[in-house]
């Protein structure tokens, strides 16, 4: 059966929409200047920095007196809440994909809350498999995690394609894998020099058109 790798972070779902929503939140709580969550946005690094880091630096210049791990277990708690819906044009590519043929894996890095924003966006009937990094103690772009949602896909990576938005963690993956990986621009050019995307898109939607009928899969 064809298998389409999807990320969830800026792929599947709008993170940074919904990371910059619960941040207005938290400054609002805190009683700080709006103006701080322009701060707390961009120490996020779109997502790819830790939150220890991230919390330690809040709490200096907040002070903040709650510890580390308390408000990292606050943050994962609160903040799916924030994450928006999917949108109607994305599930309708992704209900059509799997009536014709495919299966739709979820590979994610991060903690298991992540499964909360799957289930929060409106993704857990549209997709099949979801597989995250935490869980299974393996992190993307390691070949190992993909071949897990494969399993339980009833798959296997040669029929596979992949969709993501980050150039190591899924396309350098994909390239890896000698599977067709289209790359979500948003916004961003392309600058790694090490390997290219398949395919380049400017939203999900257009990535989703992107990939073949299921019988096309394999190049």
């Amino acid at each position: 059966m064809s298998l389409l790798f999807c990320d969830l972070d800026n792929t599947l779902i709008d993170r940074a929409a919904g990371y910059r929503a619960w941040a207005e939140h938290y400054v609002a709580g805190l009683g700080r200047e709006p103006g701080e969550v322009e701060w707390l946005v961009r120490i996020d690094h779109d997502g790819t920095r830790p939150r220890e880091p991230l919390f330690e630096e809040a709490r200096a210049r907040w002070g903040i007196a709650t510890p580390v791990t308390e408000l990292i277990e606050q943050y994962r708690s609160e903040y799916p809440a924030f994450v928006r819906a999917i949108d109607p044009g994305v599930a309708r590519r992704l209900a059509g994909l799997r009536r014709g043929g495919w299966s739709i894996a979820v590979v994610t890095n991060g903690p298991p809350s992540q499964r909360v924003k799957v289930e929060r966006s409106g993704l857990s009937p549209l997709v099949d498999v979801v597989v995250i990094s935490d869980e299974l103690g393996v992190s993307k772009p390691d070949r190992r995690i993909f071949e897990a949602a494969a399993r339980q896909a009833g798959s296997d990576i040669a029929q596979a394609w992949l969709v993501g938005d980050n150039p190591e963690a899924d396309i350098g993956a994909a390239v890896e894998m000698g599977i067709p990986g289209i790359w979500l621009r948003r916004g961003r050019s392309w600058t790694e020099t090490r390997w290219r995307p398949f395919a380049v898109a400017d939203s999900l939607e257009e990535a989703l058109d992107l990939v073949p009928p299921a019988g096309e899969a394999r190049r």
